[in-house]
């Protein structure tokens, strides 16, 4: 028994040993979670060295770092091939350059987003230190601002060479920069000389623009010098959810005799300006018409007046707007074959939980959107529409094989209950079976009537320039609304739906009424934007009017 209990006595030591071990090098438990980033507090030797002759500069910050983080976020510019040497103790990064440095150059240690602290959290914003090996820090920056919805980064090029002006994006960023959480960013430090700069997604920053895959964004100005230590401010981007032409991504057969195109983008302004053509294995030209998806605007139908058993090649041709490719020209070979559809006719639109948006001085139409192609030759007593069980007179409009629109004769109720009745017998779907159900009974319901309401903008600007006004709603997915400044700095919007929108000015070069990104080969400048800090309400029956807003053009 004695020498049970000093076996526990001696093992219940060795325990609170080992406890007290541990919590020796934990971080103590309890308080405020750390969410304050880490902070770099001094460089020796110090930001601004002239006549640097070491190969090594030590970096001091607040607090402890995570090591795995510190070799993705500590680089040199301009960049090399070379990798950097790092060593890491308490407080403090030692970065060691593997070769001698070039004679009156001004390098940059530049520290992104990606160093975090012990607990996680990251730099709130790039940091940049530099130094130089002659007499003098180069003193030239750009500086500016990213609208992305993500983190973004800033990759900037010096030129090289006549060749390096257009094709600079081929290679590696002489200079790489995280923007913060607002978007700003700023080179330091820049020699003289002219300069490329795009801003991408921080998951691809420090890498070569691929055009096809690359999300990108340019400033707009034809061009970036930086001469006499000069700064150039207000370089504002954007970088748009998609950027580049549009593609022919795929397409697919649904029967012999129409088949369905998507395309990597929103084609609805430009359907009518493509160039499609279905070329038989006989390269004869066969006839086909086209329509949109009536739920997405990136797919688009064909149907041909006779079935084909056989292969098809569908090619879309280049379409180019002021000297930019929209579409890309592309070309995909398909099988059109038959098979027995044995599926019934559903309604995608309506259902029972649908709303449908109604205005008070303008009748909207209930769109039926189908799941098959229907044959468009029918009457109006296919369907019928009743309110409290009083059937309802109306007109309809054929959108497509695929979509119907019921307008009333009379305008719909506000917030009231109706019934969509549609007859089997008489719905004749061109393949597949008709609906499951003798009578398709779906109930809906409508809106409020839409408010509206008109806003009165008045800028600084007085100028022929074509710049356009843009409201944008912040939480439905409706068109914008575009008007022009006048020469006199004024624009007005009249029947805007009431609610909150975003308001951006851009310059209109090219002459579209859209906003224009730019491209980078052939390099072609983003256009000229402002958005307006604060969102814009928009009330029913209000005028609201907008002072002074200040505009600065280039």
């Amino acid at each position: 028994m004695k020498y049970k209990n000093k076996i526990v006595i001696y093992t219940s030591r060795l325990s609170l040993l080992i406890i007290f071990s541990c919590a020796a090098v934990m971080s103590p438990p309890g308080g405020p979670k750390d969410i304050i980033p880490p902070k770099l507090v001094e460089t020796i030797p110090p930001d601004g060295t002239t006549h640097f002759k070491g190969n090594k500069v030590e970096l001091v910050f607040n607090e402890y770092l995570d090591e795995d983080t510190i070799e993705r976020a500590v680089i040199i510019l301009p960049s090399s091939d070379k990798k950097l040497e790092f060593t890491y103790k308490g407080k403090r990064i030692y970065v060691e350059f593997p070769d001698s440095l070039f004679e009156n150059q001004t390098y940059i240690i530049s520290i992104n987003r990606e160093l975090s602290d012990e607990h996680g959290v990251k730099l709130d914003k790039g940091v940049q230190v530099a130094f130089s090996t002659g007499s003098k820090i180069d003193q030239g920056s750009i500086s500016g601002k990213i609208e992305y919805f993500n983190e973004a980064s800033l990759n900037l090029w010096k030129v090289r060479d006549s060749i390096d002006y257009i094709k600079f994006y081929e290679r590696k960023p002489d200079y790489v920069f995280d923007a913060s959480n607002n978007g700003g960013f700023e080179f330091k430090y820049l020699s003289s000389g002219e300069y490329r700069l795009t801003a991408v997604d921080r998951a691809v920053s420090g890498m070569p623009i691929n055009l096809e895959r690359t999300i990108y964004g340019l400033g707009w100005l034809p061009e970036i010098k930086i001469s006499n230590q000069k700064k150039i401010e207000g370089v504002n981007i954007r970088i748009l959810e998609k950027t580049g032409p549009i593609k022919m991504i795929n397409a697919e057969s649904l029967q012999q005799s129409w088949g369905r195109i998507s395309f990597s983008g929103d084609i609805k302004d430009i359907v009518d300006d493509l160039s499609i053509e279905l070329i038989a294995e006989d390269s004869v030209i066969i006839s086909a018409d086209y329509f949109l998806n009536p739920k997405d605007n990136s797919k688009l139908y064909f149907i041909t007046e006779n079935q084909i058993n056989n292969y098809v090649s569908i090619r879309t041709n280049s379409l180019k707007k002021n000297s930019i490719n929209i579409v890309d020209s592309s070309k995909i070979r398909l099988k059109m074959e038959s098979f027995n559809d044995t599926t019934d006719l559903s309604i995608i639109q309506p259902n029972s939980k649908y709303i449908l948006d109604i205005e008070q001085e303008k009748i909207k139409p209930l769109k039926i959107i189908f799941s098959n192609l229907i044959n468009t030759k029918l009457n109006k007593k296919s369907f019928s529409i009743a309110r409290d069980s009083i059937v309802i007179p109306f007109e309809f409009f054929w959108e497509s094989p695929l979509s119907i629109n019921l307008f009333p004769k009379n305008n719909w109720e506000p917030n009231s209950s109706y019934t969509l009745r549609i007859m089997r017998d008489l719905i004749a779907p061109i393949y597949g079976r008709s609906l499951k159900d003798s009578i398709a009974s779906i109930d809906f319901k409508t809106s409020s009537y839409t408010g509206f309401g008109s806003l009165l903008i008045n800028t600084n600007i007085e100028s022929n320039e074509q710049i356009f006004a843009e409201l944008k709603n912040v939480e439905k997915l409706v068109p914008e609304f575009r008007s022009v400044v006048n020469s006199s700095g004024n624009t007005s919007m009249i029947n805007i739906p009431e609610g909150n929108y975003f308001l951006m000015f851009f310059k209109d070069i090219d002459n579209n009424k859209v906003y224009s990104p730019g491209n980078i080969y052939p390099y072609v400048p983003s256009e000229w934007f402002y958005n307006y800090p604060d969102t814009v309400e928009i009330r029913s029956n209000w005028d609201m009017e907008l002072e002074v807003v200040e505009l600065k053009t280039f």
